[in-house]
């Protein structure tokens, strides 16, 4: 198995995981491409609709950006530098999740 080989192979084997601004939710990325989203009992009848939808959206960015951070390693492990593959940057968070923390 050549150097792309390998490169594409643990390309496909990240597993990416990112947790919410409040910590009531996980979301999982795995090597499958799947996506697992846990939420932490009492989420449901604790918060208002804006506050889940804002926890899920933040997990979910926390998750795309760790994966972007191991491709982003791993280009620069097999070729020296991350040319293509910027880091993933959350924007701001919206009105309902600042009232959360």
């Amino acid at each position: 198995m050549g150097k792309l080989e390998r490169y594409f192979d643990d390309v496909a084997s990240i597993k990416a995981m990112g947790m919410s601004i409040n910590r009531w939710v996980t979301v999982t990325r795995g090597q499958d491409g799947d996506i697992d989203v846990q939420i932490r009992p009492g989420m449901l009848r604790l918060c208002n609709p804006d506050e889940v939808a804002a926890e899920i959206r933040t997990a979910l960015l926390a998750a795309i950006a760790d994966h972007r951070r191991q491709y982003r390693q791993l280009r620069i492990d097999y070729f020296g530098s991350p040319v293509g593959a910027e880091l993933f940057v959350p924007t701001e968070p919206h009105e309902a999740e600042r009232q959360r923390s």
